[in-house]
């Protein structure tokens, strides 16, 4: 390891969740497993160990975030111990993040944590939600950079509520694991989480196939809903959402219109 963001390693706990950071190595079968009580954000500090040669498949995880945050800048609630709060970092030959790689994490999170909590029935709402029981159980964040202007890296944030209970009041429509299947170690979410973003996105693909497709189809959320599309400051446009292109577009069928490719912009329920 370089000395870039030395700072910061300085205050590295020994243990997240109870659990030895050198077990959670051992574990998962890599050195670069970083845990931290209490940090602005893990996507800064793995684009931080990225930048500083780290290598790929670096994790990040804290106990509590005081800077976290969502897609378009937006604020994530991160309250000490009450989620999975855990970044990843992957090298890449194209600094791109199209809707592509957030929609392809969420399924692999879903099918993955659905694997391993019978009853939770989690599904992807484009374009970097999952959802449980009509309601926000966590959401993902994807950024890019370069190391030194040349190696491109894709950071991938993902944060999870899993302690009932514990959300701030002003969390608004969140919905934690454990009121959806009881009590879980987070530990185990954790678990659940590395194991979701390592099946593809180290290998970051361009499209879905056939039976991709299929997998997503069983798990949108959004499909054969009322939604309106907000891009900037325009007016919204209205449609019943149609599934997900190959490329990760969410398909919008507006009232009496042809069907639009969404690539961009913010979705929300309503207009039926």
């Amino acid at each position: 390891m370089t000395d870039v963001g030395a700072t910061m390693l300085t205050e590295e706990a020994g243990d997240w969740a109870g659990e030895p950071v050198a077990a959670l190595r051992e574990h998962w079968g890599r050195e670069s497993v970083f845990a931290f009580d209490r940090i602005p954000s893990t996507n800064d500090l793995a684009r931080e160990l990225a930048e500083a040669g780290s290598p790929s498949g670096t994790i990040v995880l804290c106990r509590q975030q005081t800077a976290g945050r969502g897609r378009a800048g937006r604020s994530w609630a991160s309250p000490a111990g009450a989620g999975v709060y855990l970044s990843m970092a992957f090298r890449l030959r194209e600094a791109t993040v199209p809707p592509l790689v957030t929609v392809v994490a969420g399924v692999d999170l879903a099918r993955e944590l659905n694997r391993r909590f019978p009853g939770l029935a989690s599904a992807v709402k484009w374009p970097n939600d999952l959802m449980a029981r009509e309601r926000k159980l966590g959401g993902i964040l994807a950024e890019t950079a370069r190391a030194d202007g040349r190696e491109a890296f894709l950071v991938v944030g993902v944060g999870i509520n899993v302690e009932s209970g514990r959300l701030p009041d002003e969390v608004d429509g969140a919905v934690a694991l454990a009121d959806c299947v009881g009590p879980a170690r987070l530990v185990d979410v954790a678990d659940a989480v590395v194991a979701g973003l390592e099946r593809r996105l180290p290998r970051a693909p361009t499209s879905l196939d056939a039976a991709s497709l299929d997998e997503l189809d069983r798990l949108d959320w959004l499909k054969n809903r009322w939604v309106e599309h907000r891009l900037s400051d325009r007016e919204p446009a209205v449609g019943l959402a149609a599934g997900i292109a190959p490329d990760g577009a969410l398909l919008l069928r507006p009232r009496g219109g042809a069907l639009r490719r969404v690539v961009a912009g913010s979705i929300a329920l309503g207009g039926s």
